[in-house]
């Protein structure tokens, strides 16, 4: 269940308008919206509507994920989506919330997931409060215990590592980078391994870029996999743009780079051109 139909079932049991539900929160508009599924509620939002009609926030997963005591894969699914949520919309106290929340759940702190999610939201409040250079060593130890935690990179260890690239050694992430793709072949994983991995690998081949390390066996593995990665795959394109455009720049086609980026510009993707290593 979505927690926006989470939302809707609750104002019902309630009796509560929607204007009612959102109190001084949100207003009735944008409120409405959330429960449509046109816009997404924040980490702070939800909570704070929580808070203001007495319901814990555990309380609120456990009734809707049937996950009593505990805090299991659903609870997880929904609180990484407030994570993202708060994390791109630079909302830190968003994050804070998010792991006072967690800390709620009886037995978060002996739970793997609770765990993971709870260093990740911490890991990114301190990137967007301080810097990347700035996060704490006990935090990255941490991300690290629980990223090699699983022998086979579960979703857990992949979006560990997907947000900890910024703060890892490009030595370090050379070598971790070659275990997981001797790990996960394409073929043999799942259509949300295959993005976020996709994912891992462009940001790889980012930072080995800017760190100038530019060739190595863990790039030309990062460059076979994502050849094969199958064209059903969300955001296919767009893959394709990014690999064939570190692929020049790693390999010195500066023409070419400059051809990709003035493609993405005359089709009005600045935003996207913004963010890659010239």
């Amino acid at each position: 269940m979505e927690i926006r139909e989470a939302l809707k079932i609750t104002r019902k049991k309630l009796n509560l308008s929607q204007s009612e539900m959102a109190g001084d929160v949100l207003t009735k508009s944008y409120y409405s919206k959330i429960e449509r599924g046109i816009h997404e509620i924040n980490a702070q939002d939800l909570i704070d509507i929580l808070n203001l009609h007495g319901i814990r926030i555990q309380d609120f997963f456990e009734e809707f994920n049937f996950e009593k005591n505990t805090f299991g894969k659903s609870n997880f699914d929904n609180l990484h989506r407030l994570v993202g949520n708060a994390y791109y919309q630079k909302d830190t106290d968003g994050l804070l919330k998010v792991i006072d929340a967690i800390d709620k759940f009886p037995n978060s702190q002996n739970n793997r997931l609770a765990r993971g999610l709870r260093v990740e939201a911490k890991l990114l409040y301190q990137g967007l409060k301080y810097g990347p250079e700035k996060i704490d060593d006990e935090t990255i130890k941490e991300v690290k215990q629980l990223m090699f935690n699983s022998d086979n990179w579960d979703e857990l260890s992949l979006n560990l590592l997907s947000i900890s690239i910024p703060v890892l050694k490009i030595e370090e992430l050379n070598s971790i980078i070659g275990s997981l793709i001797s790990k996960k072949a394409p073929s043999a994983t799942s259509i949300r391994a295959k993005e976020i991995i996709s994912s891992i690998l462009i940001n790889f081949l980012d930072k080995a870029y800017k760190s100038s390390f530019l060739k190595g066996k863990s790039i030309t593995l990062a460059f076979k996999w994502l050849e094969q990665v199958d064209p059903s795959l969300k955001n296919y394109c767009f893959l394709k743009i990014y690999t064939n455009y570190y692929h020049a720049l790693l390999s010195g086609e500066k023409n070419k780079t400059q051809r990709i980026r003035e493609f993405l510009d005359d089709n009005g993707m600045e935003d996207l051109t913004r963010y890659l290593a010239r």
